[in-house]
């Protein structure tokens, strides 16, 4: 013989793996990474992002209010109505305790919102704790650099031409779509890669760029001082190698114009 369903027990139930899956997730969101930090290194604990433990812990919060409701007027509504009733009728008789609770609920609230201790000791551990996760050698350039374009990346890193990026990008066979609309994430997760990844990919130095450091940021004319040649003498010099170039380009235009890195101009300036 089948029993009636206990809506009674069901919210019961439900209210207690409600106030445990909020404890849970609580605590998380509690110590884990900043925003900034937890979407560069695609931080996941559990299987779930920040943004999805957030999420848990928004809509069990959310759960847990309305099965409160539903228990206090559906199940336990006549019991309320009652339990006022008679202690209208003879006076409150907790009264003390009453006043202890109003008194509690007052000063956790102003503790909190003046920064008094011991709460803001509270909030200042879980600062300290949530700044733990970010190392100095992962930090992003600016704050949420994932959602960079890879041309506004380049205005970052002061590169003079996105085509610098995109050749590191092209060399380590990483896919993107277009360097105007598309962000570091997005590249990211199109190559189940992090944005921190990319950006090291993007930031690293070629292995021979000792020699020359920050020729591409020098003029044709600034080569011919240091060489003691003239100008139209480098200016032959590369059109013998087909290069066109102007006296006021720098390496790296020069190179992106006839497709070659800096530093083959450089050696052929250099013989």
């Amino acid at each position: 013989m089948k029993t009636k369903f206990s809506w009674r027990a069901f919210i019961s139930f439900g209210l207690t793996w409600g106030i445990l899956v909020i404890l849970v997730s609580g605590v998380i969101l509690y110590v884990a990474p900043p925003g900034r930090y937890a979407h560069w290194v695609n931080w996941e604990l559990a299987g779930l992002s920040k943004e999805g433990w957030q999420a848990i812990h928004t809509l069990f919060s959310l759960g847990f209010i309305v099965l409160s409701v539903f228990h206090l007027f559906a199940v336990n509504w006549k019991a309320f109505v009652s339990y006022l009733k008679s202690k209208t009728t003879k006076g409150f008789s907790k009264k003390r305790e009453l006043i202890f609770s109003i008194v509690a609920v007052l000063v956790f609230f102003f503790g909190t919102v003046f920064s008094l201790p011991p709460f803001q000791t509270v909030m200042d551990f879980g600062e300290s704790a949530t700044n733990s996760w970010e190392k100095t050698e992962e930090r992003a350039p600016v704050p949420h650099a994932e959602l960079l374009t890879l041309t506004e990346l380049a205005h970052q890193l002061d590169i003079e031409s996105v085509d610098e990026i995109t050749r590191k990008l092209d060399s380590h066979k990483i896919v993107y779509k277009d360097t105007h609309t598309q962000t570091l994430q997005e590249i990211g997760e199109a190559n189940n890669s992090t944005p921190l990844e990319i950006y090291e990919i993007i930031e690293k130095k070629p292995a021979n760029h000792g020699q020359g450091m920050g020729v591409g940021r020098k003029t044709i004319e600034d080569f011919a001082k240091e060489l003691n040649k003239s100008t139209d003498e480098l200016l032959q010099m590369l059109e013998k190698n087909n290069i066109d170039a102007k006296p006021t380009e720098t390496l790296r235009t020069i190179g992106e114009n006839n497709g070659l890195p800096p530093r083959d101009v450089y050696k052929i300036l250099s013989e």
